[in-house]
């Protein structure tokens, strides 16, 4: 009851004063329900044609790998949790974030030889979209690789993000080393009981 130090006094009185509402659709079964099926139906009407997510759909639509990430791994949650899902919605959005990781791999493999389109090393976003891969089961040895190779150059985020990656597919070694890599960030306070990561400013 008194996890926050700054908090003092008597439990009970502070659990009347947090309370603002009468009742909580939190425990209405039904109500949280409908509003699941409400974002469900939501997020499937702002669905863009090519199968990803964007700010805008229709003339000038353009789909985001970031939103097409963060919807697509919404979604699987959701699915984890028996929250039926159109199964063309997840599809298309997988669809769509194979073809980008293959076009960053592509973009990868030119790097050496100054090929148009190249790109010099796998970034956070690539982390990202490989995560949310590997949760779907779509494997790419190549992209594993290249975030390996590239793991310093990835912010602590990603580094995580590609740690989940490796935990799911039972790298051991690999993720050992990324667990490594985002230890050198961890500090604990030992009189607060905490831990928490200094990143770096940039």
């Amino acid at each position: 009851t008194n996890l926050n130090s700054q908090e003092i006094g008597n439990d009970k009185e502070r659990i009347a004063q947090w309370k603002r509402f009468k009742r909580n659709p939190v425990f209405n079964e039904a109500e949280v329900k409908e509003m699941v099926n409400a974002g469900i139906l939501a997020l499937g009407s702002m669905q863009l044609s090519d199968g990803g997510w964007g700010w805008f759909s229709g003339f000038g639509e353009r789909s985001f790998p970031h939103t097409t990430a963060t919807v697509v791994h919404g979604l699987q949650i959701a699915q984890q949790n028996d929250v039926p899902i159109p199964a063309a919605m997840i599809t298309r959005g997988l669809d769509w974030l194979k073809n980008y990781q293959a076009e960053q791999t592509l973009r990868l493999r030119n790097f050496p030889t100054r090929t148009i389109p190249y790109k010099e090393h796998a970034d956070n976003m690539d982390a990202m979209v490989y995560m949310v891969l590997v949760d779907a089961k779509v494997n790419s040895d190549a992209m594993r690789d290249n975030l390996y190779r590239d793991r310093t150059k990835l912010a602590v985020y990603g580094l995580a993000l590609y740690g989940l990656a490796l935990q799911h597919q039972n790298e051991a070694e690999k993720l050992a080393m990324v667990m490594r890599n985002i230890g050198q960030f961890v500090v604990e306070d030992n009189e607060n009981q905490t831990a928490y990561l200094n990143l770096p400013t940039e």
